[in-house]
């Protein structure tokens, strides 16, 4: 598939218009309404956190694009994957890791591949700095609750984050406690899954201004819209309409006035998700009817205990440390006609993160930037309980590294700043007698130019290196077990980031060459396997502008090319294809208008452009193609704050993901964009 010239030519046409435009407006553009003043998003004000230090987004390098607490609050997104949808350049599809620039967020790591080899997947998500499990399937995403921001960060974060973040990184910072109490209730519902939310979240001191705690519950109630289809000689063991996700947070902050310039940040949180989630598939011949694939009862929870401590030596040193220890659950029963051909898996993993650094040069401009040490553990267990298919294994992986960064003033308006990571991992995992024995050290270094054009203005250049472990899976047809090696990325960008009018027009921009050998794919038996050379260029713009006193203008343009070159027998029938979910562009447009300041209506239009399925780059495959629009009513009165929101207002019939009717899938299966959906929100706060 190739994207047409015209197309893009016509939507970048509208984007330079539409700078030019605010450009117009933003001369008289002081926001007249307090709301709008209170929530302009400008790219000095915004920090980002992800790459372990504080940056404003205008001083960021790597492409990355922020959801603001404001936008999170509304309940339009019940998960994270639904709030990055509308990012530039990521696609999202069922049950899976986002896919960012074209480069699948799962990897490997998909299905029964990510079971038999433990395999990691591309995109890592930290949630306050503690990687998020993932095993075969994304589970644990829904609930959104007092969250203060998201990041997402296209291309390789490898350098600073290391494992699992070749293709991008999605960061969500949760809220800390206060030392002024506060408080708030939501009570939410929408009409597509029946959802009913129900959030709590209290805040205050224990000890003024030295200790202070939060704790926050969320539990969400619904009832998947699936046409669930019912054997009547084998009764279901579960609701297989159910959807339940409860989280707990709790989190406690020690400053004590006897030593000077401590914080310590002790965190508790369980998670816990049942029934019909993960990967949600509908039958190919009409996906519409809601009649699913695979019928499937998920159960997911997670305990994780974390202390974090930050102590200043002098102002221009400062040390941290974040140690978290984490048990998570996974696993499924799975239903079918006959109770003999069904399937339970069971997964048990308790992991171990340390990671401290020590941050140096912090009042000097010409000199500073931080080294770091880190260390992952994790034990894995897994057992499928079949008549047909019974197997079973365990996983032994750790990993250490040595990270860092330093940022040398050349002169007043030139910056280097130079990084790097050395990692010593290995991976010890058996498979019903098979065993993968994995130990690599690798070198992953970053540079970066910076160039302060003006006040307003800040470019650079920059060049990094990505890296993802091989492994091994097991081969379903020829009962094998069988290898393949690890996979780079040398990514090349150059940005430039602007914020003019006070603030009130924000533009973000960023051109990429990504560089990738021994790409992991999928060869003509099915099999994962290195494909030579992948590369993938393209470019990311975003752009928030106030058009008059009380209008904001939210607009994002990707564009992406991709291409797999490789002549070898395995993939020589996709040499010169794309990758899969690679549309040719994704653009979102947003209008968010304060009538007054407490009323404010909001409305966002995604388009997403076709992209093939797989990288065989068949017609039938094809999906993307869709278009959805969101809009919201949001009133906030004194302590109360009313929310009203449609999504997928036009009822798009969107498909994200096609597999025809063959013999491996008898019935073939679609993923889908959810249907129009009616919901809102009450929340009380204090």
């Amino acid at each position: 598939m190739k994207h047409s010239p015209f197309k893009l030519s016509i939507i970048s046409a509208v984007l330079l218009n539409t700078l030019v435009v605010s450009n117009a407006f933003a001369e008289d553009a002081s926001p007249k309404t307090e709301a709008a003043t209170e929530q302009l998003e400008s790219i000095e004000r915004i920090i980002v956190l992800g790459e372990k230090t504080e940056r404003s987004l205008k001083d960021t390098a790597s492409s990355v694009s922020v959801i603001s607490e404001e936008v999170l609050k509304t309940m339009r997104y019940i998960s994270i994957n639904e709030a990055v949808s509308e990012i530039p350049n990521v696609v999202v599809l069922r049950g899976a890791v986002p896919d960012i620039r074209g480069v699948s967020g799962n990897g490997s790591a998909t299905g029964f591949n990510g079971v038999s080899g433990g395999a990691r997947a591309r995109v890592t998500t930290l949630i306050d700095g503690v990687a998020a499990p993932f095993m075969a399937d994304l589970t644990g995403d829904t609930g959104i609750w007092d969250i203060e921001q998201i990041e997402v960060f296209r291309g390789p974060q490898s350098t600073i984050n290391g494992r699992n973040s070749m293709g991008g990184m999605i960061y969500i910072k949760t809220k800390d406690p206060s030392y002024d109490w506060e408080g708030a209730a939501r009570l939410g519902y929408r009409d597509q899954d029946r959802y009913v939310d129900t959030s709590f979240m209290l805040s205050g001191p224990i000890v003024d201004e030295q200790l202070a705690f939060r704790l926050t519950a969320q539990n969400l109630d619904g009832e998947a819209y699936d046409n669930s289809v019912i054997f009547d000689d084998n009764p279901p063991k579960h609701d297989l309409d159910e959807l339940k996700t409860t989280r707990v947070k709790a989190k406690l902050l020690w400053e004590p006035k006897a030593i000077d310039n401590l914080s310590a940040l002790f965190t508790y949180s369980s998670n816990e998700e049942k029934g019909n989630t993960g990967r949600t598939y509908f039958t190919a011949d009409d996906p519409w009817k809601f009649v699913p694939m695979n019928q499937r009862y998920m159960d997911t929870s997670s305990d994780t205990v974390s202390v974090k401590l930050d102590y200043k030596i002098s102002d221009d040193l400062a040390f941290d440390i974040l140690i978290a220890t984490m048990d998570y659950e996974w696993g499924f029963d799975s239903y079918e006609e006959t109770a003999t051909a069904e399937q339970t898996l069971l997964m048990n993993e308790d992991n171990l993160t340390i990671d401290s650094k020590i941050r140096f040069g912090m009042t000097n401009k010409d000199l500073f930037g931080f080294v770091g040490l880190s260390y992952f553990k994790r034990d894995q267990y897994y057992q499928s309980i079949s008549v047909s298919f019974p197997y079973g294994g365990d996983d032994e992986s750790e990993s250490t590294a040595i990270y860092g960064e330093v940022n040398i003033g050349l002169n007043q308006d030139l910056t280097l700043i130079v990084g790097g990571r050395v990692e010593k991992e290995s991976q010890y995992r058996t498979y019903e007698g098979s065993i993968l024995d994995n130990d690599k050290t690798i070198t992953l270094p970053k540079v970066v130019l910076q160039y302060a054009v003006s006040d307003s203005t800040t470019a650079t250049v920059s060049a990094r290196k990505g890296y993802n472990a091989g492994g091994g899976a097991y081969d379903w047809f020829s009962g094998e077990y069988y290898y393949y090696d690890s996979e780079e990325v040398i990514t090349y960008e150059t940005g430039v980031r602007s914020s003019f009018s006070s603030g009130d027009i924000n533009v973000s921009g960023n051109l990429f060459y990504n560089d990738y050998s021994d790409y992991q794919g999928t060869d003509l038996d099915r099999r994962i396997s290195n494909i030579d050379t992948v590369t993938t260029y393209g470019l990311e713009v975003e752009l928030s502008a106030m058009l008059s006193q009380n209008l904001r203008l939210n607009i994002g343009l990707g564009l992406l090319e991709s291409e797999i070159e490789d002549n070898s027998e395995g993939f020589s029938h996709i040499d010169g294809n794309e990758l899969s979910s690679a549309p040719g562009y994704t653009a979102n447009l947003g209008l968010t208008y304060w009538l007054t300041d407490a009323l404010t209506t909001s409305f966002s239009y995604n388009m997403v452009d076709e992209y093939f399925g797989e990288v065989s780059n068949t017609e039938e495959r094809v999906a993307g193609d869709y278009q959805v629009a969101r809009v919201s009513i949001n009133y906030e009165m004194e302590q109360w704050q009313f929310n009203l929101f449609v999504n997928n207002a036009f009822d798009e019939e969107g498909i994200t993901a096609f597999e025809p009717i063959s013999d491996r899938y008898t019935q073939g299966y679609a993923g889908i964009v959810d249907p129009r959906t009616f919901g809102g929100s009450v929340t009380f706060s204090f």
